[in-house]
Formats: C-alpha cells, structure tokens, sequence
C-alpha cells in the first residue's frame, strides 16, 4: 500500500505556488546545497492558479480528490499554506517543511494501517514512518505543532527538520540573485536556487558544471503575465560572456522557424537576456491567456481540456 504521505508530498511539489516574499530561511538548514520555497495561499489567488485549480475540482479530478479528503480528513488544496523543500543532493538528504490549516487525526489513522508503520520519538515530537524499506516507499512525517509538519525520506531527517522548525540549527543564506530576481513579479509561485558547485557530482550535464557557479529561478505573476525569470552566477565574467552567447545562439537558431511556428514567435516576443558581469539572467512573460492557449493542445493530447 503506497501511504499517504508520499501522496501529499506530490500534491505539495505539483501544485507550486508562492508570493513575492522572501524564501522561509529559518526552514531551511544550514548543509542544504538546493531549496524551493512554495506558497499555495499565492496560488490560489492568482489568474494562473485560479484557472488549474478550478479544472482540478472538475469531474475525474473532484471525484478523486473527495476520495482522498474522506481517507486524509481534509482538501490538500486548501489546507496547505506553503512549503519549502532543501537537501544537499545525496540520496535519503532532504526535508520537506509544510505550513498548514489541516488537522491530522485521519491521516494519522491511515498511516496507521501500513503494516510497515512505526512510531518513534525525537524528543517531545513523534516522527511517525509507514512504507516497506524495500521498495524505497518508506517516507516519515512528523507534526511538529498544530500549523506545522515535516516530511523526510529517514527517520534522522526527519529529527533534523524538526529541529530546524524550532529553532536549532543556523538557516542558510540565499543568494543575492534570488532577490533580485524575486522583483521580476508581483506574485511568485516559486522560488528555488541551487549551489551548482556543490551539487557538481550529482549533475551530468559537463557544461553547467564548468560554467555554473550557482543558480537562482523564479516562477509567477504579474499583471496577468505568466513570469519565469532565471539567474545564473558563472565563475567569472568572461564565462558568463560565454554562456550569454551560447543562451543568445540558441534563441537565434528558434528565430529561424519563427514564420512557420506562430507558437515560437510569440514565445520569443516574451524572452530577454541580460548580462551583469559574472551574472546572466533570462527573463520571460507572457499573458496567461496565451500561455494557456499555447499549451491547450498538448493538454488535449492528456485529455485534459482547459475552461
């Protein structure tokens, strides 16, 4: 049986969403080499959110979704404020931080009927586990307090966001990138970096890791424009130079098919690139009705038909 914790953990990284406020350093801890903070409340009140939220509830999506609020007790769309994900990159490394309006007595007892399920303690906390260790669906969830609760892939992870929600343990600093990319919109539903450097081993792509230093993204809304802004410190300037002209090549190359594919074109009306010595940003917007026209086939194609 596949636990309901994983299920929330999905819903939560699915359904990214935030403001234009600033990542919760004190959830995020100090070894942490990527973080994402999301804020659903954000999500809700914008055009974009509005709109997938509203398809959600919609045939299929309400039936399942009043399923799983009958086995857990309440609608994950609504009862979760925000979250902020970190890790440092190794397997079974990182903490999922939720703020929340649900109460836990139902998901509790479902998770309590995982014959894999244990209960532990870490000092006046319960950290609650259930999935086989075998089939790498163990997962722990720990309600730290009425408003707050931590997921983590161990049991010593889960120790440590708790831990982390009270207080011990020094936040990690974010990236000057991050705010000032954070300016881009007036609502963001997402806000992430990560130190490429650190995070070397675990990246493939030889390229990022000879000319990324760190990097900084930023997803949301303003003025009903969908809004992707991305910042990337590369070692030096003349590296960033490189990597503008790399980033520009390529939006040459699109131009070229730009007449035949109307798409592309109004996709790179909304693209620009900029340079700030040792640091490249890529910002993009485009209006929501158009970002929903653009992707409405493709949806079609997963039989999901936009309003």
């Amino acid at each position: 049986m596949k636990n309901t914790l994983f299920t929330l953990l999905g819903l939560t990284l699915v359904m990214i969403a935030g403001q234009a406020a600033k990542v919760d350093k004190i959830n995020i801890s100090k070894d942490a080499k990527f973080a994402a903070h999301l804020d659903l409340d954000a999500f809700r009140a914008s055009k974009i959110g509005t709109t997938i939220l509203e398809k959600v509830r919609q045939e299929e999506g309400r039936e399942k979704l009043d399923a799983l609020v009958e086995i857990i007790g309440f609608d994950p769309l609504t009862a979760i404020h925000s979250a902020t994900l970190s890790g440092n990159g190794e397997e079974d490394n990182g903490i999922l931080v939720v703020k929340h309006k649900a109460t836990s007595t139902k998901l509790l007892a479902f998770m309590k009927l995982d014959e894999h399920y244990r209960k532990t303690e870490h000092g006046k906390h319960e950290i609650h586990g259930a999935g086989d260790r075998g089939d790498g669906e163990r997962g722990y969830v720990s309600f730290v307090s009425d408003t707050t609760a931590v997921l983590a892939p161990s049991r010593e992870q889960a120790a440590k966001a708790i831990d982390l929600v009270n207080g011990k343990g020094a936040a990690r600093q974010v990236p000057p990138s991050l705010d000032m990319i954070s300016k881009k919109a007036k609502s963001v539903f997402l806000m992430a970096y990560a130190d490429v450097e650190s995070l070397k081993e675990h990246i493939d792509d030889v390229n990022l890791n000879q000319m990324a230093k760190q990097a900084a993204l930023v997803l949301g809304e303003s003025d009903g424009k969908l809004v992707l802004s991305l910042a990337v410190d590369a070692y030096n300037a003349d590296t960033a130079e490189q990597m503008e002209a790399m980033v520009n090549g390529l939006i040459g190359f699109a131009r070229l098919g730009q007449e035949e594919n109307p798409e592309i074109k109004d996709v790179l009306k909304g693209l620009k690139v900029t340079r700030n010595e040792a640091t490249v940003s890529i910002h993009f917007a485009i209006g929501v009705d158009k970002f929903f026209e653009l992707i409405d086939p493709a949806l079609k194609e997963i039989d999901i038909d936009l309003p």
